[in-house]
């Protein structure tokens, strides 16, 4: 009884994480770790850039995807997004960074919950009653740069809960930036990141296996308003092209951006339109506020908003990475 019971419940996290995640790949490559809701990418900037974000600095969603990333920031941020998903599952997050102990210290809170879900018996015939599913993760970070490299690491508390069955575990994640000048005076930017390491999840007497994510990921400066970026996604011996551009526009000391990007991570199942990532922003005044879209076909379409905060002066030297288009204009990023 206990082992049929163990085996309903990773059925339904499963069946749960899977549908919100979009991650419905042939063979189950994928979706066969515990605490799939780690894949989803989170800020609303990454996902309108196709998911490709290992190779940027400067920004605090960075701490998500490499957090040496967060090396390049210069004074106290504070963000927040939220993400509309799939079957009215939502996921959110709050983050904050700041320039200490010699380089940039940050931390982070998210939460995904599945909202009431209506029970079925084993014949799949729905019961009246319902229950909801939690997923929670904690994040402490900490970035220093030399010069042109930074490094960074991630400490994770993860923990989900179903019903009355819970589980909990650690993470670590690690990163590195290296950005230089090119020739003509443009940034590049080249990132590498390991996420979700030295885990394992526990549902009552059974262990499974953390998501793994190696990302490797480059941006660089087409032209003074147009940033590139790409990144390779390596997971469960199965590996994902992502890649966007994003071109910023300042009108007076308001900046706007417009993104797009591509991913395709979950083409083979829901189709080449399911790749499709785009987005906009607008920065004032130390205020940024930005949208992502993402369409997965017949199951449905992925809303993000994300708004951060600058706060106070700049309280560390910034290393030289690649930088956000029009960031020197006033009311850009920075």
């Amino acid at each position: 009884m206990a082992r049929k019971k163990i085996i309903t419940v990773a059925a339904l996290a499963a069946s749960v994480m899977l549908r919100c995640s979009g991650f419905i790949l042939a063979g189950g490559a994928q979706g066969t770790g515990a605490y799939q809701f780690l894949q989803l990418g989170v800020g609303a900037r990454p996902a309108a850039l196709g998911e490709a974000f290992a190779g940027v600095s400067g920004d605090i969603n960075a701490l998500y995807w490499n957090p040496s990333g967060i090396a390049g920031l210069e004074r106290t941020e504070l963000s927040m997004t939220h993400t509309l998903w799939l079957q009215g599952i939502t996921y959110s997050n709050i983050a904050y960074a700041r320039p200490a102990l010699g380089g940039v210290i940050g931390a982070a809170f998210n939460l995904l919950a599945t909202g009431d879900i209506q029970k079925a018996d084993n014949t799949g015939l729905r019961l009246d009653e319902s229950y909801g599913m939690t997923d929670t993760l904690a994040v402490v970070s900490y970035a220093r740069s030399w010069g042109g490299l930074a490094l960074g690491a991630n400490f994770k508390y993860i923990s989900s809960r179903l019903e009355e069955e819970a589980s909990r575990s650690y993470a670590a994640d690690a990163g590195a930036l290296y950005s230089c000048a090119l020739p003509w005076g443009r940034r590049l930017g080249l990132g590498l990141s390991v996420q979700h390491a030295g885990g394992r999840a526990r549902y009552v007497s059974e262990k499974s296996s953390l998501p793994v994510i190696t990302r490797a990921g480059l941006s660089m400066e087409l032209s003074r308003n147009l940033l590139a970026v790409s990144d390779l996604k390596y997971i469960e011996s199965v590996v994902s092209a992502h890649a966007g551009a994003e071109y910023t526009r300042a009108l007076g000391a308001i900046v706007l951006a417009a993104r797009a990007g591509y991913k395709n991570d979950t083409v083979k199942e829901l189709g080449a339109l399911s790749g499709i990532t785009a987005g906009a922003g607008a920065g004032w005044n130390g205020y940024q506020f930005d949208y992502a879209w993402n369409s997965f076909s017949d199951l449905g379409i992925a809303h993000r908003l994300s708004l951060s905060i600058k706060f106070g002066r700049s309280g560390v030297k910034k290393m030289p990475a690649a930088v956000v288009p029009g960031r020197t204009v006033k009311g850009a990023r920075s």
